[in-house]
């Protein structure tokens, strides 16, 4: 088994952690095209649908998120990530995710925001992450829903 030093670890768990929370930005703020600078060029994303769908690569990645209708408005909390090291140029981890959604129909209230869909989901996402050349990529990142309201 390979050991890893502490400062080792940090800074890859640190990189892993930032992925997640860009990936939550770039798809909450519909900034799709940027999903090239998280997912690596061969990089997979598997749909949590039924039954699942993978994208390979990450211009099928960027395609399918801009065919998604832009009045769905989304807003993804994570919490709980665990990373670990698998050599020192790949990693696992998870984090858990739940699910606002919204439509811009719904009027802007003032100090309240937009009103949320009435059925919000929960679930993880299960990420492999490689070292590339431009730094941490998601090599995988495969969601799958646990429960919904």
């Amino acid at each position: 088994m390979t050991e890893f030093s502490q400062a080792e670890m940090r800074n890859v768990e640190q990189a892993c952690y930032a992925l997640a929370a860009e990936y939550a930005e770039i798809v909450d703020s519909q900034d799709y095209a940027r999903l090239r600078e998280i997912f690596a060029e061969d990089g997979t994303f598997t749909r949590p649908s039924s039954p699942p769908v993978v994208l390979r690569g990450a211009d099928a990645i960027v395609a399918w998120f801009e065919s998604r209708p832009r009045t769905r408005l989304t807003f993804h909390l994570i919490s709980n990530f665990r990373v670990r090291m698998e050599t020192m140029d790949t990693a696992v981890g998870t984090c858990r995710v739940l699910l606002y959604t919204s439509d811009p129909s719904e009027p802007e209230t003032l100090g309240e925001g937009r009103k949320t869909a009435s059925k919000q989901m929960m679930g993880t996402y299960q990420d492999r992450y490689i070292r590339t050349p431009k730094g941490w990529r998601f090599a995988e990142r495969g969601g799958s829903i646990l429960y919904h309201t």
